[in-house]
């Protein structure tokens, strides 16, 4: 009887369940909550980047002869001042609240920045048989280059989105995402 007794006392048939369970607690869901955490950031990156272009059409077709054309097209005559119907303090505050408005669901609204910058056209002519080259690295200041406003036709308009991701396990650390689009300005 008492061999019988040893031979039980050898046996391993609950270790695997304990082995199971330290490697679920400390390898298995550290993996998925990670994999959360990064699927949350590139959700949040398609939300920036998607916005950015948005408000950088957005911005491309409202300008200098936006309200000529519909005179109660929203936000016409849009430039780094302002836009009218309704007028907003600057371009950017106009962005910003059209931005807000794309929101993804699971995403705040409060954690997103815009910025805009109006570019003025700067084209250069090249040596026959070259071809003229048009560069938008100047920001404009009223007025652009050509002496027209800064949202006139031939001049581009650049919006960087950003947002602050809050992760929910990682609070100490911010992450921005952010995303840069740039058009020109045509009507």
């Amino acid at each position: 009887m008492k061999l019988r007794h040893w031979r039980k006392l050898g046996r391993e048939d609950g270790n695997s369940l304990v082995e199971m369970a330290l490697i679920s607690c400390f390898v298995f869901l550290p993996m998925l909550i990670g994999i959360f955490e990064v699927s949350y950031g590139m959700y949040a990156y398609t939300y920036v980047s998607s916005a950015a272009r948005q408000a950088t059409r957005y911005a491309a077709v409202r300008g200098a002869e936006s309200c000529v054309i519909a005179p109660g097209f929203p936000n016409c005559n849009l430039s780094p001042s302002g836009g009218s119907y309704p007028t907003t303090a600057s371009g950017s505050a106009a962005l910003l609240s059209y931005v807000q408005s794309l929101q993804y669901p699971g995403l705040y609204a409060g954690n997103v920045g815009v910025t805009a910058t109006w570019l003025s056209a700067d084209t250069s002519t090249g040596t026959a048989p070259a071809f003229s080259t048009t560069v938008w690295d100047t920001p404009c200041s009223a007025p652009d280059l050509n002496g027209a406003s800064c949202n006139s036709v031939g001049d581009a308009v650049q919006v960087t989105v950003t947002y602050k991701l809050n992760m929910p396990f990682w609070k100490t650390a911010a992450f921005t995402v952010s995303s840069t689009s740039q058009m020109m300005i045509n009507e």
